[in-house]
């Protein structure tokens, strides 16, 4: 499924995919569930589950699959380019805080 990511939330199935580019940055907020989300030209994918969010860039292809069951993902838009690149390193900061405890623990 292609999309521009203009609905404020959407249901993706097990294994499942949704797929397209949004005409504004959009914050993309995981309600229930694990997604798998890759954006075109970046060199990381993220994993995001319940109640983390990041921020997708406008005009860039994103491909967003739900893990092992159907997971809903919210979206809203971002009021500033600011807050997308903090929102897009806040998410990378948790992501190696997490993996540096779990390498320590």
């Amino acid at each position: 499924m292609t999309n521009n990511f203009a609905n404020p939330s959407y249901m993706i199935a097990a294994g499942g995919t949704l797929s397209g580019t949004a005409e504004h940055a959009r914050k993309i907020e995981v309600a229930c569930g694990r997604v798998w989300l890759t954006i075109a030209g970046q060199v990381d994918d993220y994993w995001l589950s319940t109640g983390e969010s990041m921020v997708i860039p406008a005009d860039q292809f994103v491909v967003i699959e739900a893990e092992n069951q159907a997971s809903l993902v919210e979206l809203s838009a971002v009021s500033s380019v600011i807050n997308v690149k903090t929102m897009a390193g806040t998410s990378y900061l948790q992501k190696l805080t997490r993996k540096l405890s779990q390498a320590f623990a």
